[in-house]
């Protein structure tokens, strides 16, 4: 088996596959670390998935919008947010502001769950890999289309996202909290206190972001402190947007159909999904790739009884 890709999604699902030994090939020459926004987990599948003790926290979630913090979402301040984020009035994680229980994944979480897995750097994925044995695929669809020679590829839409990263000095931090902005006088759109860790998110690079961490710490959090290990990351398909469903459905089934090739993740499936449901996608995977075994074993045999012995005639 091959998996292609050594983000979040290849590495879980290289937990996930361990018993078919697969080989993950990664075309960078490191460990990509590509998820750049809050890595907090809805539930326990991915702490199941992986073996690694994940903390359970409650996050408390407000609004800030023209000087006034709202504890209730309403339709005004969500479609605002929303066409900030996407540039499209969407469903957002804003429209609830209720208090969630997450589960956050240790500082470690990459390098434990990519320890003992078969990586191969600078290699990419092509066609000859193509030989009838399973690949799951994370890698994002325009790519997919641009490796088999796909002839209807779309357009894909996108909005690349910016995270910025600091520590928290002066204090000792014990809670979890989120507060969105939607107005766009704001650069950002989203500031979350996870411990002493605060993260900013923005759909622009930024350019003052020393600056836009302690305005929010001092004024929006109430916190007065010196922040260190300031580090600010790009995602290029930060917030992606839906294409023709029958369309990407068709090219999913293609790629099974033809190539063995299994797509799993928000970017080789181009669809909005979290992290979270990588481990059921992972699942239904399993039992595709276990019946087309099957399938593919009995054509053998079949082959064989017909007279060829190698078993290759179809």
């Amino acid at each position: 088996m091959i998996i292609a890709g050594a983000g979040l999604a290849g590495l879980i699902a290289g937990n996930i596959f361990r018993n078919y030994s697969p080989r993950i090939i990664e075309r960078q020459d490191s460990l990509p670390n590509n998820h750049r926004a809050i890595l907090r987990f809805r539930d326990q599948s991915v702490q199941k998935a992986t073996g690694i003790e994940f903390k359970k926290v409650k996050v408390r979630k407000a609004i800030a919008y023209k000087n006034n913090w709202l504890s209730r979402s309403n339709p005004k301040v969500a479609n605002l947010y929303s066409i900030k984020v996407t540039g499209k009035v969407q469903s957002r994680s804003c429209w609830n502001l209720d208090d969630a229980e997450r589960y956050i994944s240790p500082d470690d979480f990459i390098m434990r769950i990519a320890k003992g897995l078969s990586i191969n750097y600078n290699e990419t994925l092509h066609k000859s890999m193509f030989d009838g044995q399973p690949i799951i695929s994370t890698i994002p669809m325009p790519a997919m289309m641009d490796i088999v020679g796909w002839k209807e590829k779309p357009e894909f839409p996108f909005r690349s996202i910016w995270s910025c990263w600091c520590e928290i000095m002066d204090y000792d931090i014990s809670v979890n909290q989120t507060i969105y902005y939607p107005d766009l006088k704001d650069p950002y759109y989203r500031a979350s206190l996870l411990g002493n860790k605060l993260i900013l998110e923005y759909n622009q690079e930024p350019w003052q972001a020393p600056e836009d961490v302690l305005s929010v710490l001092i004024n929006d959090f109430g916190i007065n402190s010196k922040i260190k290990n300031l580090n600010v990351k790009k995602q290029k398909f930060g917030k992606i947007s839906a294409i023709d469903d029958n369309l990407r459905k068709e090219f999913l089934y293609y790629l099974t159909r033809e190539f063995n090739v299994y797509s799993l993740g928000r970017f080789a499936t181009w669809k909005q999904i979290i992290l979270d449901d990588v481990v059921d996608d992972a699942g239904k995977i399993m039992k595709l790739i276990n019946v087309e075994t099957k399938r593919r074993n009995y054509q053998v045999n079949l082959n064989i009884m017909n007279g060829d012995e190698d078993g290759s005639k179809s």
